[in-house]
């Protein structure tokens, strides 16, 4: 079994599938669950990417990156869109 997605003219998924080696995938494009391709998402320079979760944020290879790296302390952060900084939480969910 192989997973398929479905682009419309603006490289967005549209739909996705999951269909064995006989099935015709004349315009689909085949992905892995190491770069996964989501409806709404779009494929980029060959890497698919979820929706962009902040306007600040940029693509690289497959991942979206916020502009300061998460901290590297042990706790639970949020991103903060308007200050462009990791807030601490008490949860994993704010």
């Amino acid at each position: 079994m192989k997973n398929y997605a479905l682009l419309d003219q603006n490289n967005v998924v549209t739909n996705t599938s999951i269909a064995d080696d006989n099935w015709d995938s004349t315009g689909w494009i085949e992905y892995f669950d190491t770069n996964p391709a989501i409806i709404g998402g779009d494929y980029v320079d060959g890497y698919f990417y979820a929706i962009q979760p902040y306007p600040s944020w940029t693509r690289y290879e497959g991942t979206w990156v916020s502009p300061v790296p998460y901290p590297n302390v042990y706790g639970f952060y949020t991103w903060n869109e308007e200050t462009q900084s990791w807030d601490s939480s008490e949860t994993p969910f704010k």
